[in-house]
């Protein structure tokens, strides 16, 4: 049995959790009662990042900001820790995530969970950049008869939509400082194609050059550290080139404009964290 499957029973009524929508990448777990469901926007959850099994001095954890889904569920009396955090298992790993850590709690000294419980980390790198994050937790309340649930999700991705400036802010920053670090310009994963939800912020960037008829500007890409130091720097020429060419096709000269890419080499933040590489990944304007 897995959760990819809804459940037959109307078991999603309760008037305190009306307002709880399914997850988009799985289903509500079957014949179990959402008993809390919280989403916020931007928030933040501390994930596992790495655990040595056998150390348990060696689990490390990374603090992630992004939009965050939270459920607590109650499931049937016959339902066990274990059976609960294997069938996540299934279906997270038919989705393509990574299994950070998964089991009953006793395997994970390191990790303070009873040992008839169970608990499990997953990430999953989507492709266009985001990154999604799941935490589960399973218990037993009041003995052996009543397991319990919480499924806690981080999706970084809105995050890095959320970092966009408007063309008041980059004029301020081009004139402290002659440069101006852009977020929300999107590419399909590992490719130089401008995706469409860069709409807003592109437009922006042109409603600047318009707006002052002598400003030349240096568009520059920028990468995270992921993937070999060649492609980045391969990749980031190309994006940068992108961006020239959707400008000069919205109506900039082009002698206005020159490109320029960096790849990994000129970080801003922490390649260890998803929030540094979020940082990394961007496009910067330079005043010539």
């Amino acid at each position: 049995m897995l959760i990819l499957a809804p459940p037959a029973m109307a078991a999603w009524n309760d008037p305190n959790v009306a307002e709880a929508k399914e997850f988009r990448l799985f289903h509500y777990y079957p014949q179990a009662h959402v008993a809390e469901y919280e989403v916020k926007d931007f928030d933040s959850e501390k994930m596992l990042a790495g655990y040595a099994k056998g150390d348990p001095d060696k689990a490390s954890f990374e603090e992630i900001e992004g939009r965050v889904t939270r459920y607590h569920y109650e499931h049937k009396p016959s339902t066990s820790t274990l059976e609960i955090v294997r069938q996540y298992d299934a279906v997270l790993k038919a989705k393509g995530f990574q299994v950070i850590v998964s089991g009953k709690g006793a395997a994970y000294p390191a990790l303070d969970v009873a040992s008839e419980g169970a608990i499990a980390y997953y990430r999953l790198n989507e492709a266009g950049g985001g990154t999604v994050w799941v935490h589960l937790d399973a218990w037993y309340n009041g003995g052996r008869d009543s397991p319990e649930s919480r499924v806690t999700i981080v999706e970084t991705k809105p995050m890095e939509q959320k970092l966009q400036g408007n063309a008041a802010a980059m004029q301020t920053a081009l004139a402290e400082s002659g440069r101006v670090a852009v977020y929300g310009i999107n590419f399909d994963f590992a490719k130089a194609t401008i995706r469409e939800d860069s709409a807003a912020v592109l437009g922006d960037v042109l409603a600047l050059l318009k707006a002052d008829q002598g400003l030349r500007l240096g568009i520059e890409g920028h990468t995270d550290n992921i993937g070999q130091p060649a492609f980045n720097q391969r990749l980031s020429a190309a994006r940068a080139d992108a961006v020239k060419a959707w400008l000069v096709a919205n109506g900039i000269d082009a002698v206005r404009l020159q490109s320029a890419g960096y790849g990994d080499t000129r970080p801003v933040a922490d390649n260890a964290t998803d929030t540094g590489r979020a940082k990394n990944r961007r496009v910067e304007l330079v005043k010539l």
